[in-house]
């Protein structure tokens, strides 16, 4: 029996198949959506939803999500949410 790796969005902190999450990397203080998955560094998964993408969009709540001072935030933000909006579902 194959086994699925399983990942916790750091939104909502549910578990799902790795293959059904977005990976966020965060190398310098900027992050980048890692489309293909293989990016060096400290992955973050968030949901395919709209509402856990939103949340972390949040100024407060990203540099909660992450645990770290996120200072890049205005520059990346419209960048990522056009990565990640095609991959968004409702």
């Amino acid at each position: 029996m194959l086994r699925v790796p399983e990942r916790t969005c750091v939104c909502c902190r549910k578990k799902n198949a790795k293959s059904g999450l977005l990976r966020i990397v965060v190398p310098e203080d900027t992050p980048i959506f890692d489309r293909f998955k293989k990016m060096q560094g400290r992955g973050y998964y968030l949901c395919p939803d709209k509402k856990c993408v939103g949340n972390f969009m949040d100024e407060k709540k990203i540099n909660k999500f992450l645990k770290r001072k996120i200072t890049a935030l205005p520059a990346w933000r419209e960048l990522l949410k056009t990565e990640v909006g095609a991959s968004c579902t409702q």
